[in-house]
This record gives C-alpha cells, sequence and structure tokens, in this order.
C-alpha cells in the first residue's frame, strides 16, 4: 500500500498546528454529529441480527412500490382494501434516492478520516522505529543507562506489532518456458533491484519504511 507523505514535514504542519486544531476540530466534528442523529426522524440504530431479514423484503421494494402506489391511487376498490400506505412508500423511495447518497458520501468521509488517520500515524511510526534503532545502540555504551527503559517498553511493543502481522504469503516464481535457458548463478531479473524501492536501494513510501524499519529493529535484536 502506498501511503502519502509530506517529504518536507514542518513545525508549523504538524506539532503547532495539531495542538492549536486538533481539539476544536473533535469539537465541531461532535457538534455536526450531534445534529446528524437529530435531523432523520426515526433513525434506526443499525442491528446486525435483523439486517438478512429485512434486506430479504427491502430487496423487492425498488419494483414493487411504484406500480402499487399507481394501482392503490388508480382504482378505488384497491384502496378501499387499505393494505398498502402510500405515503409510507413514496417516503422510502424518497429517503432512498436523496438521503442515502448523501450517506454514502458521509461513509467516504469517515473513510478518508481513517486514511488520514493512518497516514499520520504511519509516518510518526517510522520516526519511533528509527529512534529506537539508535536508542538500541546508544543504550549500550557507558552513558545511555537512561535510555535503557524506553529500549525494552520499544522492544515489546515491536515484539507485540510483528506477532500481530501476517507473514506475506509465498508466491512460488514461474517457471521459465522450456526453451529459456537457465540463468546464471547469481544473476538478477531485470526489475529485481528496484521492486518497492526507489533510487539507491531506499524504500520509496512510508508502507515500505516502515517493513524495513520493523526488519530492522529485528536484525538488530539479533545481533545484540
Amino acid at each position: 500500500m502506498t501511503v502519502p507523505i509530506d517529504p518536507t514535514p514542518t513545525t508549523e504542519s504538524s506539532a503547532v498546528m495539531a495542538a492549536t486544531t486538533i481539539d476544536a476540530i473533535a469539537v465541531q466534528l461532535r457538534a455536526v454529529l450531534e445534529t446528524l442523529q437529530t435531523i432523520v426522524p426515526d433513525l434506526l440504530t443499525f442491528d446486525a441480527r435483523q439486517i438478512k431479514r429485512i434486506m430479504a423484503s427491502a430487496k423487492f421494494g425498488a419494483h414493487s412500490i411504484v406500480p402499487t402506489i399507481a394501482i392503490v391511487t388508480t382504482v378505488p376498490r384497491v384502496k378501499d382494501r387499505n393494505l398498502f400506505d402510500v405515503q409510507a412508500g413514496q417516503l422510502a423511495l424518497q429517503f432512498r434516492d436523496q438521503i442515502v447518497p448523501l450517506a454514502g458520501q458521509l461513509v467516504k468521509f469517515a473513510d478518508d478520516i481513517q486514511f488520514t488517520s493512518d497516514n499520520m500515524l504511519a509516518i510518526s511510526a517510522v520516526q519511533a522505529l528509527q529512534t529506537y534503532s539508535w536508542a538500541q545502540h546508544a543504550a549500550r555504551q557507558p552513558d545511555g543507562a537512561d535510555l535503557h527503559s524506553y529500549v525494552a517498553d520499544m522492544s515489546r511493543a515491536v515484539k507485540k506489532t510483528m506477532n500481530h502481522r501476517k507473514p506475506a504469503p509465498s508466491t512460488p516464481a514461474p517457471a521459465p518456458p522450456a526453451d529459456t535457458p537457465p540463468m546464471p548463478p547469481g544473476a538478477q531479473g531485470f526489475l529485481a533491484p528496484n521492486l518497492g524501492h526507489g533510487k539507491g536501494g531506499e524504500p520509496e513510501d512510508i508502507a515500505d519504511r516502515f517493513d524495513q524499519s520493523l526488519r530492522d529493529t529485528a536484525d538488530e535484536q539479533e545481533l545484540g
């Protein structure tokens, strides 16, 4: 996954802005959410236990409500049976056509919020892992006693994170065609040296740098 990153973050764009705006953003979003919850009358709370039962009937609504409204409003004896609520049917269609698309935009906004948060965490996580890698070395020096507790805490955090990471599925290399001579030992494919990395073998995005930092800290632990 490629994670966007500002290659030259500034104090103004991170710490200063965070200290002055995050609380204000949270206050405004809470107010908006409270308002949204009061706008829709008879708003139901999503119930995973009921959704299958409701959807089994709701799927017929798209094609059955319109002709039923037509027959009820044009044939008196059908209307007299009082089997169908025309106003409720019209409201259901209007709600689907006008409100649901707006809800979709809210879902996208929620996804964008989560993505923004993940990107912020990714940037700081890479910096934290780089700090940990340095601290491991510095803690071994004669004046490194003040770093021991931090290194221990980070060691537990890294191990916990790595234990939760699913191993990448191994994809076997495709067999070369029968008429293709085998590559000599030590040779690599044309794209192999650059796959997933930028110039100089450096990871080209935050996700790659995060993975590389985890590998570096693991290697450091083994060497230590």
